[in-house]
């Protein structure tokens, strides 16, 4: 299970530094509706599909999604409108699913802060629409992150 761990792992890692290279983030979407799975880890919890990659969407649309088309987005919307929008709605990531639907399952503001982490260790700057800075959209994901707690 150690292995498997450590493999999904690696793919959320690989999932946050090709993000942030390219700026975009893929899904698959059919009218309006983007790919989802139940996850195998939480009951009554659904996880949206997301891919670094059009391929890895593309290897995804068979079955229950072949007729989805892989669609892309920009890494500012995925931040400001699919992570603070699925936490609210206590949905999970799941970050590059392979072909077999398997992989891991993520908060999204913990994936939000981990692409933040990654684009201040790249020196890269995000021009948000929604929030005054990067560095204001990073300090709302730490405090929900925290639960609002008061420091003492």
């Amino acid at each position: 299970m150690t292995d498997n761990n450590q493999n999904n792992q690696n793919g959320s890692a690989a999932f946050i530094s090709t993000i942030v290279e390219t700026n975009k983030v893929w899904g698959l979407t059919k009218d309006e509706t983007w790919a989802t799975s139940s996850s195998a880890e939480f009951e009554d919890t659904e996880v949206i599909l997301f891919w670094s990659m059009e391929e890895g969407a593309k290897a995804c649309a068979e079955d229950d999604w072949q007729e989805y088309k892989p669609e892309s987005i920009t890494l500012v919307e995925f931040l400001e409108n699919w992570c603070v929008g699925m936490y609210g709605d206590a949905l999970l990531v799941g970050p590059n699913w392979n072909a077999d639907l398997t992989g891991t399952e993520v908060e999204p503001l913990e994936i939000a802060m981990e692409v933040v982490n990654a684009l201040k260790a790249k020196g890269k700057e995000l021009e948000f629409t929604q929030y005054d800075s990067q560095q204001e959209f990073e300090e709302q994901v730490m405090e929900a992150l925290e639960g609002g707690e008061e420091e003492a």
